[in-house]
């Protein structure tokens, strides 16, 4: 059972997770919470799995927001609806950057509902 809300993004391009050594893209950010995400990809990866991962994501015009952490993968699987293989990633170590950016996240997209 979860215990913490996720965010769920309307637009799946809105975060950007890629490899920090090679700056390859990975795939993007389905939602997210204080403790880890789901990753959208064009590949499977295997539960277990420990990554260095770069998560970027533009806050404005010549804003960039980008964090580099290290995850593991808790599980995975396909979704029949879009295709696209899902797997859930806790991190490893918590981090400030990370939970800043969650927070920030909450406050853009509250923002957003208002309108």
């Amino acid at each position: 059972m979860r215990n913490q809300s996720r965010l769920i993004f309307r637009s799946i391009f809105r975060v950007k997770v890629s490899n920090p050594k090679s700056g390859a893209l990975i795939g993007y950010v389905g939602d997210v919470s204080e403790f880890g995400f789901k990753l959208l990809s064009d590949t499977a990866i295997e539960p277990g799995t420990h990554r260095d991962l770069r998560l970027r994501m533009r806050l404005a015009e010549n804003e960039l927001l980008q964090i580099d952490l290290q995850a593991s993968c808790r599980w995975s699987g396909v979704n029949e609806k879009t295709g696209y293989f899902e797997a859930g990633f806790i991190l490893e170590q918590p981090s400030a950057e990370f939970t800043a950016l969650v927070e920030k996240l909450r406050i853009m997209r509250n923002a957003f509902d208002e309108e």
